[in-house]
């Protein structure tokens, strides 16, 4: 039950963290993003907040493009890593954390279950965040992770806020849209 307001929990709530990829000149670099978002299905655009201070914004910002990777739960470490240290700080963050872009498509990760690869179409300032908007020009996608129906059914790693992580689960529910709909006769 909602009894108490509070500011502190702005931005703890259960999700996923992306690890978004970007490169330029040579310069590369990879991120957590815990607010990102798909915006339309046609076309394919995925937004992804950044702030101004971090050095993946100004590499998707010189290039024009960025990947969006979904790692699995056994992961986690890395995606911690991809917000606790900086390219500012001279830090490889791919050796760091042991992450391998696909020599043919170096936006995408190895490890990823999803990447798309997003070209760069609008730059909408939100507070002390830009949203990067990007149409999908490429999905990678490993087809062990899903079923026949395109559903995933692997470990993904949900971000609880202050560090904490959680796998999604294996048991599932299902409300098929027929449940809501009046029997007809």
């Amino acid at each position: 039950m909602l009894s108490e307001t509070s500011a502190d929990f702005f931005g703890y709530y259960p999700g996923t963290v992306a690890l978004v990829t970007a490169i330029y000149q040579g310069q590369r670099n990879v991120m957590a993003a815990g607010w990102h978002t798909a915006l339309s299905s046609e076309p394919p655009l995925y937004g992804v907040a950044i702030g101004r201070e971090r050095a993946t914004y100004g590499l998707i910002a010189a290039s024009g493009e960025f990947g969006v990777n979904f790692v699995p739960a056994k992961q986690a470490r890395a995606i911690q890593g991809g917000g606790v240290l900086s390219l500012h700080d001279g830090a490889d963050k791919f050796a760091a954390l042991g992450l391998t872009p696909l020599p043919e498509q170096p936006l995408a990760l190895r490890e990823a279950y999803l990447a798309y690869h997003c070209r760069l179409t609008a730059t909408l300032p939100v507070g002390d965040h830009d949203l990067f908007v990007g149409q999908v020009q490429r999905t990678h996608f490993d087809p062990a992770q899903y079923d026949e129906r395109r559903l995933f059914v692997g470990q993904a790693a949900i971000y609880l806020g202050r560090s904490e992580y959680v796998t999604s689960g294996a048991a599932r529910q299902s409300f098929p849209p027929q449940l809501y709909r009046p029997e007809e006769g």
